[in-house]
């Protein structure tokens, strides 16, 4: 069952709008929802005395309010006042609050194009990668003025969301166009990875053999396997695969499928959790 709000102040009589985004709320809470949503977007336009005497007067929060525009006098930044809005109406727990506090900082001082790649960074790095790749779908859509030095990191940070959600062929696309575009060697790397997962392994030393132009960064890449593959058995899994080795040359079989379960259903619901929008 949803979580349950319970409504602060009354509905305004007169709406409030936001002019830029054509918006009209009418309770603090339509606020809260608009200030979340919009968060890589706001500035110190947003925050207004207009605004706060609107939520003193038209939802009756005098309180709220009074305090709002005291951290207007003291010219305070943007994400104090969401911080202020959200904590003091209890519409948001206290990771989203952490999060929209977080987009607002983030956000300040940039172009819009700045705040929508930071916007999709941040669905990235909090891995809810499906959010991550409409963002940078979105940016790629109205490309047009962008250097190819940003274009690059914007197609190699959609590789990154790809390749998280197994989409690896799509990956290679994008990390290509990031190598083309901003010449990063980290691009190239992703790019050959990519690849390396995607095709069949006869199938990628053909590719290989076709563009002897990555040959040193393919030797690069395979050093970095073999590092990965050492550090996940040393690290937290080193227990569970020592495990289910000695099940496996035991002849437990059963006991071995049991494991290798447990770790694939971990697997399963954290990639679910990915994918959730």
């Amino acid at each position: 069952m949803s979580r349950v709000h319970l409504c602060l102040g009354r509905l305004a009589d007169n709406p409030y709008t936001f002019e830029k985004s054509r918006v009209r709320v009418f309770s603090i809470e339509e606020l809260c929802f608009f200030l979340r949503e919009n968060a890589y977007l706001l500035d110190e336009n947003i925050f207004t005395r207009g605004l706060f005497d609107w939520i003193g007067k038209e939802c009756a929060l005098p309180d709220l309010g009074q305090k709002l525009n005291m951290l207007l006098k003291n010219k305070e930044k943007p994400e104090s006042f969401v911080t202020v809005i959200f904590e003091y109406t209890g519409y948001f727990d206290d990771q989203e609050i952490q999060e929209t506090q977080h987009l607002v900082e983030v956000s300040a001082d940039v172009t819009l194009t700045e705040k929508q790649k930071a916007r999709a960074d941040y669905f990235l790095e909090s891995r809810r990668y499906v959010l991550a790749l409409q963002e940078y779908q979105n940016l790629l859509h109205d490309s047009e003025g962008l250097s190819p030095v940003f274009l690059g990191k914007v197609y190699h940070n959609m590789g990154c969301a790809q390749a998280k959600l197994f989409l690896f062929e799509k990956a290679a696309v994008s990390f290509e166009q990031a190598s083309r575009l901003g010449g990063d060697p980290a691009s190239l790397l992703s790019y050959l990875a990519a690849m390396r997962l995607h095709l069949k392994e006869q199938e990628y030393l053909n590719f290989l053999t076709e563009h002897p132009e990555y040959y040193e960064a393919s030797l690069e890449l395979e050093k970095l396997v073999v590092e990965r593959k050492e550090g996940w058995t040393a690290s937290r899994n080193e227990s569970v695969v020592a495990e289910i080795k000695s099940a496996f040359f035991s002849g437990e079989e059963e006991k071995c499928t049991e494991l290798m379960g447990g770790v694939l259903g971990k697997l399963e619901e954290e990639y679910r959790d990915y994918v959730v929008q």
